[in-house]
């Protein structure tokens, strides 16, 4: 299955009502467009951008001088729609009505910031109704050397092990220049609580603890999500 991951990070002019039209956009993508096999969407369950929204700018890192700090905060929604192969996501990239949705994102968000990668994984849809989902995505540091990257691949994808935890997918990016970040990490859990105690736990951090040298960890992008998918 290929699918294309894409985060975003809402404008601070945002209103309830485009919040509520934009997902009603994300769903009409899966419903709509050509070539798409699945779709899943969700806005973020631990505060999105609030956190960075409460600080003023001129009293915020900047993102290229925090690497030690992290992301600033999480992102607010992600889209997640999968194509049985490269045609079918042509055909999507290609409809007019994707386009229009696109541009309609674009007003309410922060086009430069939103966070895309496309990757491969086996078997069906990735897809649990009702479940949730934590989707994190990363950008390898320039000095992270071949063993780096696989200490850090093989850190994510032992959260399987965590207590609550469904399914792990950790992916690199196969979608050349048109994704913008590197790799992924998909985790499945069966509900709200049960993502909280991870990603606040000590099993998150120890693994965080391997992937942050290995990559450009301030401009991780992060969304824990219920699976609306269909």
């Amino acid at each position: 299955m290929l699918r294309h991951t894409a985060l975003f990070l809402h404008r601070d002019t945002i209103t309830e009502d485009q919040k509520l039209a934009m997902l009603r956009g994300l769903a009409f993508l899966r419903m709509e467009c050509a070539g798409v096999r699945a779709g899943d969407y969700g806005q973020d369950l631990l505060g999105g951008s609030s956190p960075l929204l409460a600080v003023p700018p001129w009293q915020r890192t900047p993102r290229w001088r925090a690497r030690r700090e992290g992301p600033p905060s999480n992102y607010d929604v992600a889209l997640h729609l999968d194509f049985d192969d490269d045609t079918a996501l042509a055909r999507y990239l290609a409809d007019e009505r994707r386009v229009a949705i696109e541009r309609c994102n674009a007003a309410v968000n922060i086009p430069e910031l939103t966070a895309r990668i496309e990757w491969r994984y086996e078997g069906a849809p990735l897809i649990r109704r009702g479940f949730v989902r934590h989707t994190a995505m990363f950008v390898w540091a320039d000095e992270a050397d071949p063993a780096a990257r696989s200490r850090a691949l093989s850190a994510a994808r032992g959260l399987a092990r965590a207590p609550g935890v469904v399914s792990v997918v950790a992916a690199e990016d196969v979608g050349g220049p048109a994704a913008n970040f590197d790799w992924v990490l998909d985790v499945q859990m069966q509900d709200a609580a049960a993502a909280r105690a991870l990603v606040e736990g000590p099993w998150y951090a120890g693994a965080m603890g391997i992937i942050a040298p290995a990559t450009k960890y301030e401009w991780t992008a992060r969304v824990t999500h219920v699976m609306r998918g269909y």
